[in-house]
């Protein structure tokens, strides 16, 4: 799994990563808006959500310190982060704003 995650993060296209875990009730409030964001702008960047359980060497490699953690990746590097619970809204702004 880890090879195919890596293998998606180093693409081309922009990559929206949501890092989670099972028991995180934040966590799992975000994926609704995520949800969204994909609804309105999905052509734009992949999304996934993934439990940093899963894939501990990507966790690591990223630096990824706490969850939920989103992260926009392009060709492999970490282009804007962040450990906030945020609106469809605000997400879609940052988006649009790093992919420009």
């Amino acid at each position: 799994m880890e090879l195919t995650v890596e293998i998606i993060i180093n693409s081309d296209e922009y990559v929206l990563i949501n890092f989670k875990a099972t028991n995180c009730d934040p966590c799992q409030m975000i994926e609704p808006t995520l949800q969204q964001v994909k609804n309105a702008i999905g052509k734009r960047i992949a999304i996934y959500v993934l439990d940093v359980n899963q894939v501990p060497n990507i966790v690591l490699k990223h630096k990824i310190k706490s969850v939920p953690m989103l992260v926009l990746f392009h060709k492999g590097e970490i282009v804007w982060q962040t450990k906030e619970i945020l609106s469809k809204e605000e997400i879609i702004k940052y988006v649009v704003e790093y992919t420009n």
